[in-house]
């Protein structure tokens, strides 16, 4: 039923996926689908929060196959989030739907909120560790945030017209900016140093 509502949020946009549609395409009754789920908004936030798993499943699985230090599993996180299947123009269409959904269905915002929150502290947990692998206390919160708005940035860019620039200078720019972030570049998105007691 899943797979059914993110095919139909493809080919018809929020309005055009009716039940019925759904149901057509999963190869079930509407009533089976009445039963596990209250309203269509309910199976569409349903479907929001299991493409948002599955693709961070991707991502960290990705970073967790990078190598042994921690900046090459940023690297492999920042490449995995530029792949070829990430990139597919009918993965933003889907999105696009559940994110114009958000600001007005209670549903879509809790998961959202749930997603993000469980995307940011992945990504904070990962930029921790090169930061102390390299010296540096990063401040994880804000740091996610930040590298998180650049990569969604430039994923949406490529998306919409990807004559603009390659996924190649993506992943450049993302890594750069991690580099400047460990190399001190970015205070504000480092804690100070404790001075020792003279």
């Amino acid at each position: 039923m899943i797979d059914a509502t993110l095919r139909s949020l493809e080919r018809h946009g929020r309005d055009g996926a009716s039940i019925r549609r759904i149901s057509a395409i999963a190869g079930v009754s509407s009533g089976l689908i009445s039963h596990h789920f209250r309203n269509k908004a309910r199976l569409i936030a349903a479907a929001y929060e299991t493409l948002a798993i599955e693709l961070q499943e991707t991502l960290y699985r990705d970073s967790a196959r990078g190598g042994g230090s921690p900046r090459e599993r940023v690297s492999a996180f920042i490449r995995a989030s530029f792949a070829p299947s990430i990139l597919e123009p009918r993965i933003l269409n889907v999105w696009l739907v559940f994110w114009s959904m958000v600001m007005r269905t209670p549903a879509m915002r809790a998961v959202h909120d749930r997603t993000y929150r469980r995307y940011r502290s992945n990504l904070g947990g990962l930029l921790q560790a090169v930061g102390r692998d390299r010296g540096v206390r990063v401040r994880a919160r804000p740091a996610a945030i930040a590298l998180s708005a650049l990569l969604d940035g430039l994923w949406i860019e490529l998306c919409l017209s990807p004559g603009t620039f390659r996924p190649a200078e993506a992943v450049m720019l993302c890594e750069s900016w991690v580099d400047a972030l460990c190399g001190g570049a970015l205070p504000q998105l480092l804690q100070a140093r404790r001075r020792r007691p003279s």
